[in-house]
């Protein structure tokens, strides 16, 4: 389970964080004061930290130093009521994860603890490759895979891990491109570095500027004070860019320039930032198709290729599945809690004839989904969700759905094949978007009906955190208002 340690010597704040965040998924420590929270970190290991900047025995900017000394992987997120910009841009340049001004936003302050998580997780969670599949590995994500093209991209990742050379990787959703980007950066000479990553596809072009490169203050409506952007906040660490040809063209130009000359401005600025960044790219976009149309730049194409992997898809790699099978059924289990060692040959055989277009992340969640099942020591074909294992539906299956953000009057087998046949008709060169964002609108709309509307419950059932189901509500134009705040105390 996660572990945060919270620095505050306000007893008030302290109940708050205690109260905003449920315990069975995040575990919280508080410290008063810099030496108790010294104490703690030497103590034990935390995933995140956040602490005020004014505490009684000494300054937060201080203690984020020793943080540092201590373990540099650990997120550092510094708050304070009494905020200067000047204050701000040290604690940005210092290394802060970020910079958050009292009274708190419940909503805002849980965004960005999931963020730091999940910056956390890959910076320190071992992205290795197998070299004995069926040896059971403890901790870390792990790379599986017999197969010759799987080797190839083995042989890749040891070759290029210790050039500082930027690398593209292509692959279509679900593959493994963040595990290979975290190999890469695990076994490069910027291993002791910060480790960040974006999805483009997942942030609105309006931010993804500001994410990327930061903002003055001013610069736009919202902008109440200077921002500092991962390419900044990033300096001398690794940076990870998923699925980059979801890009505008604005934002194309303003990487190949920090590519070019490892320069850029601010969103509203003209002053010149100068950062060393080593770039990781991903992709499940074909660029030379973008690049044909002119809707990717070609220059930028070939300062983001000076080293290619390409990740098969699983389809095309099925003798891996009984390796791939074999080990996530040994992870989950451990996780969760079940003792379930065999998958039976019946089973077995679905998983290995089953296509997977969401690909490896689809046997994961097949998997989990029938360890979660599972009532004894054997998987049964049974425990397998049902789009895995051939059922017989007397009718298809409908949800039926009211929204005011668009006109979605059901949604079933029959009404979805007439969409897909609609945007083929309609020439559509975005058809597996189209269909994904119809779905996924569908599932999310009926999900959070039925956790009234709680995200935390609505994100641990998806098996995703709460700012990227945030992420994806904003993506759709769902949006859930919620205006709840901690008082500064």
């Amino acid at each position: 389970m996660p572990k945060l340690l919270v620095v505050d010597d306000d007893n008030l704040i302290l109940d708050c964080f205690r109260y905003a965040f449920p315990e069975e998924q995040i575990t919280i420590l508080t410290a008063a004061s810099a030496a108790e929270a010294l104490s703690q970190f030497r103590q034990q290991s935390f995933d995140a930290v956040i602490t005020d900047i004014r505490l009684p025995d000494g300054s937060g900017l201080k203690l984020m130093e020793e943080f540092q000394r201590l373990d540099h992987k650990v997120p550092v997120i510094l708050m304070t009521g009494h905020g200067t910009a000047s204050t701000a841009i040290e604690a940005m340049r210092s290394g802060a994860f970020e910079y958050l001004l009292k009274p708190l936003d419940v909503d805002h302050l849980q965004s960005v603890i999931d963020r730091a998580m999940e910056a956390s997780r890959m910076t320190r969670t071992p992205a290795k490759i197998a070299t004995d599949p069926e040896v059971d590995e403890t901790e870390g994500d792990l790379l599986v895979g017999e197969c010759p093209a799987m080797q190839e991209v083995y042989r890749q990742i040891g070759r290029v891990a210790g050039q500082d050379v930027t690398v593209l990787i292509l692959g279509e959703s679900g593959t493994g491109k963040e595990v290979v980007a975290r190999a890469i950066y695990q076994y490069s000479k910027r291993a002791s570095r910060p480790f960040l990553a974006i999805n483009c596809a997942a942030i609105p072009e309006t931010l993804l500027e500001s994410e990327l490169f930061g903002h003055e203050k001013g610069a736009f409506t919202g902008a109440d004070r200077k921002r500092i952007g991962k390419f900044e906040q990033c300096d001398g660490g690794t940076l990870f860019m998923d699925e980059i040809g979801d890009m505008t063209p604005l934002t194309q130009t303003k990487i190949l320039r920090v590519l070019q000359d490892q320069q850029f401005e601010r969103v509203g600025g003209t002053e010149q930032v100068h950062t060393n960044v080593r770039l990781i790219a991903a992709t499940n976009r074909n660029l030379a198709e973008m690049m044909a149309r002119e809707t990717f730049r070609s220059d930028l194409f070939y300062r983001l290729n000076v080293y290619t992997i390409h990740l098969p898809p699983l389809r095309e790699r099925s003798g891996d599945i009984p390796l791939l099978a074999r080990y996530f059924l040994k992870r989950f289990s451990r996780e969760l809690g079940k003792n379930i060692s065999v998958i039976a040959p019946s089973a077995m055989n679905l998983l290995t004839t089953y296509t997977w277009p969401g690909n490896l992340r689809e046997l994961q969640s097949a998997l989990k989904h029938a360890v979660v099942e599972a009532t004894g020591p054997l998987i049964l074909p049974e425990f397998l969700p049902p789009t895995v294992r051939p059922t017989r539906a007397d009718s298809p299956p409908t949800i039926e759905l009211s929204s005011s953000a668009g006109n979605w009057d059901s949604v079933s087998e029959e009404g979805l094949v007439q969409f897909i046949q609609q945007q083929i008709q309609s020439h559509t060169e975005t058809l597996y978007d189209d269909v994904i964002r119809r779905v996924e609108r569908v599932m999310l709309l009926e999900l959070l009906k039925h956790v009234d509307g709680n995200l935390s419950r609505a994100a641990a059932t998806l098996g995703i955190s709460r700012s990227t189901l945030r992420t994806k509500l904003a993506a759709l134009g769902l949006n859930l208002d919620r205006s709840v705040r901690l008082s500064e105390g």
